[in-house]
């Protein structure tokens, strides 16, 4: 009972969004990305976006003082862009990409990290909305500018580099890489220059696509606790990917299922893969 409480906490169906599409306490937030194309996310959005949605920019909310993409942003960032889409902490938040949780976990995550409670993914994303043939609006949304928002507290979510060295030969973590097989194994090239092929020492892997059926949607709760079973929950959960998208999508899944020390290493491999 307690799974499926915190699977509808932070999920919602299509047809549910649908009902609640008008309320002024619904924020909807579309955060379609693409690695090979960082403006493709908000080209589609102003062609085609669910009614009332506003664009979030996973490159452009981000650390700008850091090298490495899309980092989590600073303060100040993100606080720009809560007032300017007039949310606040009573909002309700529906967040949404191409195809369900590629993109919308990281944002997910990104707004727990700064203290929102009341944050879901819409399963299936856009591609469920547009099979449902549900209504839509193109353009860009209007919104008027609210100082509605101040700083919370942040969890500890993220790790960095020189702590995530001193955690490898502990036995205290299970590191986690979600990207594909291939790339872990460092059989296929990265798909960003100068990176080494191959992982983090004494990572294992769980793809982040195993988490969802074919259609998209997020899989049962049984299918999740079978893919997570072998991992403790007294132990330290730190995820990567390639920049900090993708391992999101395994946070997701291992915060609805209670899992308490869940970390992301935000700088992924395109830091830890670097050719020096």
């Amino acid at each position: 009972m307690a799974l499926i409480n915190s699977i509808c906490q932070n999920l919602i169906k299509p047809k549910n969004l649908k009902k609640i599409l008008r309320s002024k306490r619904v924020k909807i937030l579309d955060c379609r990305w693409y690695l090979e194309d960082e403006k493709k996310g908000l080209m589609q959005y102003r062609n085609k976006h669910i009614p009332n949605a506003i664009f979030f920019d996973i490159d452009k909310i981000s650390n700008k003082e850091s090298q490495l993409p899309h980092m989590f942003p600073k303060t100040n960032i993100f606080t720009q862009f809560i007032n300017k889409s007039g949310i606040n902490k009573n909002s309700e938040i529906i967040i949404y990409d191409q195809i369900g949780f590629f993109s919308s976990s990281r944002v997910w995550l990104l707004f727990k990290y700064f203290g929102f409670k009341n944050v879901k993914i819409l399963d299936g994303g856009f591609q469920m909305w547009l099979k449902k043939k549900y209504g839509l609006e193109s353009g860009d949304k209007k919104i008027k500018y609210s100082r509605s928002y101040t700083q919370i507290s942040m969890p500890n979510l993220i790790i960095n580099q020189s702590s995530l060295k001193k955690e490898i030969n502990t036995n205290k973590s299970i590191i986690i890489d979600a990207r594909p097989e291939a790339r872990f194994k460092g059989e296929v090239e990265e798909p960003r220059p100068n990176l080494k092929k191959g992982n983090i020492k004494n990572s294992i892997n769980i793809f982040f696509g195993f988490i969802t059926n074919y259609l998209g949607y997020l899989k049962t709760k049984n299918d999740l606790i079978k893919i997570f079973k072998r991992l403790s929950k007294k132990k330290n959960i730190i995820c990567y990917c390639g920049s900090g998208i993708t391992a999101c999508n395994i946070i997701f899944v291992l915060y609805i299922l209670n899992f308490k020390k869940i970390k992301l290493y935000d700088g992924s491999w395109t830091e830890w893969g670097k050719i020096k």
